[in-house]
C-alpha cells in the first residue's frame, strides 16, 4: 500500500499568514492535519519589506502546524501564494513547425511553441510566473484545447503570461530559506482561491471569483483557464478602518465587532440590537446599535463590489459567466455581502467555503483558507505551480504542460 504524502501550504495575506499541512492517502483523498496563523509581520499586501520579522512570522504558523500534525513542516513540499499590486498579466503568441506531423504534435511540439511564447522583452525587474494557454491553432484551426496527438504542420498558441517584479519573488524566496524549505513553488494566489472553492465546471462555464482579503483579487474563468486578475488596493481592511472612524474605538475593536456582528446591508437588520463598543477614548464601554454599525460598513462593500464590477466590465470577458460570481476571503463572512454583490453584479453570486478536502470546521468553513486550501489542491494535482527562480521558470515547463491535459 503506497505511503500516505504530505503537502504544505503557505499563504501571506494582508491581514494573516495561513500554512496548512494536508496528507493524501493511497485513494487520493486529501484532508488538513494541520493548521496554523500568525500575523503577517515583515509583510506589506504580501510583499516583503522585513525579511527577518517575514521569516518569523511565516516560522511562527508553521510551529503550529507542527504541533498539530508532527513531522517537520520543512521536509514538505510547500506551495507559496504571491500577490500583490506588482503582478499584472500580458498576452504572448508563438508559432512553430511540428516536429514530426505524421505522428502527430507531441508534448515536445507543445513545450516549444509555449517557451517561443514566452521570449517576450520584459523589464529587468520583472518575470514570467505563470504561463497560461488559452488557445492553440493548429494550421489555422482556431480553439483547439489539446493538440496532443493532432496531425498538423504547424502549431500556435496564444497564452495568458503571469508577471511579477523579480524582488517580490526573490524576497519570498529568502523567506523560505530560512524556514529551510527545499521543494517550493510559487502560486498566483487567485488561482489558488479559485482551486479553494470551486469545481471544473464552475471554470469551463465561466466565473468571478471575489476574494475579499486585506486588499480584493478580482479573478475571471472561462473555457477552464484564468482570462484575467486584477488586484484591487482596497478591500476588508478598510472596512475595519471604516469602524473605527464611524465608531470611534479601536482597529482590534472593529476587527471584533465585524466578524461578530458586521452585516453588509443596513436594512436586512429585521430585529435590531445594542452592542457593547470600547471607546477609543478608553472611557469605557458604550451602547452601539448594530444597525448603525451596517450602515457604517455598507457604503464600503458597495464600493469595493463596484470598483470589482467595472474591473470585469472593463476585462473583455465579463459576457456569459453562467456560473455567476463567488465571493470568498475573510470579507465575504459580512451577512447579506451575497446580497449586496447581487445587487452590484446583476448575476447569481454565492460564497465559496474550502471545504473540497476534508479536514477541522476552523479552516473548511473559514473563507478566510480559501486560498490556504487551494494551494494544497494546486500541489496535490500538479496544477498552476511555477520554481522559484534559482531553479528557473523554463525548467517547469515540461511539467506544467503535462498538468494542463491531466
Amino acid at each position: 500500500m503506497a505511503k500516505a504524502r504530505r503537502t504544505a501550504a503557505v499563504d501571506i495575506g494582508s491581514t494573516k499568514i495561513a500554512c496548512i499541512v494536508a496528507e493524501t492517502d493511497h485513494a487520493g483523498k486529501t484532508s488538513i492535519v494541520g493548521f496554523g496563523a500568525a500575523a503577517p509581520e515583515g509583510f506589506k499586501q504580501g510583499v516583503v519589506i522585513n525579511l527577518d520579522k517575514a521569516a518569523q512570522s511565516v516560522e511562527a504558523a508553521a510551529r503550529q502546524c507542527e504541533q498539530m500534525a508532527g513531522g517537520k513542516f520543512k521536509s514538505y513540499p510547500a506551495f507559496v501564494g504571491i500577490s500583490g499590486e506588482h503582478i499584472k498579466h500580458l498576452t504572448g503568441t508563438a508559432a512553430v513547425p511540428v516536429r514530426k506531423p505524421a505522428r502527430g504534435i507531441s508534448a515536445r511540439d507543445v513545450e516549444d511553441v509555449i517557451k517561443q511564447a514566452q521570449t517576450i522583452r520584459l523589464p529587468n525587474d520583472e518575470q514570467i510566473l505563470h504561463v497560461v494557454p488559452t488557445q492553440f491553432v493548429v494550421d489555422g484551426q482556431k480553439g483547439v484545447r489539446n493538440p496532443i496527438g493532432l496531425f498538423g504542420v504547424r502549431l500556435e498558441v496564444e497564452a495568458l503570461l503571469i508577471i511579477g517584479a523579480v524582488t517580490a519573488v526573490e524576497n519570498l524566496y529568502r523567506v523560505m530559506e530560512r524556514l529551510e524549505s527545499r521543494n517550493r513553488s510559487l502560486v498566483l494566489q487567485s488561482i489558488a482561491s479559485l482551486y479553494g472553492v470551486c469545481d471544473e465546471e464552475d471554470k469551463e462555464l465561466g466565473i468571478v471569483l471575489i476574494d475579499l482579503g486585506g486588499v480584493t483579487d478580482v479573478s475571471i474563468y472561462r473555457d477552464g483557464e484564468i482570462r484575467f486578475t486584477k488586484l484591487l488596493p482596497v478591500g476588508a481592511v478598510n472596512i475595519t478602518k471604516d469602524i473605527v472612524i464611524g465608531l470611534r474605538t479601536t482597529f482590534p475593536q472593529a476587527e471584533e465587532l465585524k466578524r461578530k456582528y458586521g452585516a453588509a446591508m443596513a436594512t436586512q437588520i429585521e430585529k435590531d440590537e445594542a452592542i457593547s463598543v470600547e471607546d477609543a477614548s478608553g472611557r469605557g464601554p458604550k451602547q452601539v446599535s448594530r444597525r448603525l454599525l451596517a450602515s457604517v460598513i455598507q457604503p464600503r462593500v458597495e464600493e469595493i463590489l463596484t470598483l470589482a464590477d467595472s474591473e470585469v466590465r472593463k476585462s473583455g470577458f465579463g459576457e456569459g459567466l453562467s456560473a455567476g460570481v463567488v465571493l470568498t476571503g475573510g470579507g465575504s463572512g459580512l451577512s447579506g455581502i451575497d446580497l449586496v454583490a447581487e445587487q452590484v453584479f446583476g448575476m447569481p453570486v454565492r460564497l465559496g467555503r474550502p471545504d473540497r478536502v476534508t479536514g477541522p470546521v476552523e479552516v473548511t468553513r473559514d473563507p478566510s483558507y480559501a486560498t490556504a486550501v487551494g494551494l494544497i489542491r494546486c500541489g496535490v494535482e500538479g496544477k498552476a505551480a511555477s520554481q522559484f527562480p534559482e531553479a528557473g521558470f523554463l525548467s517547469g515547463v515540461g511539467e506544467e504542460v503535462r498538468s494542463w491535459f491531466s
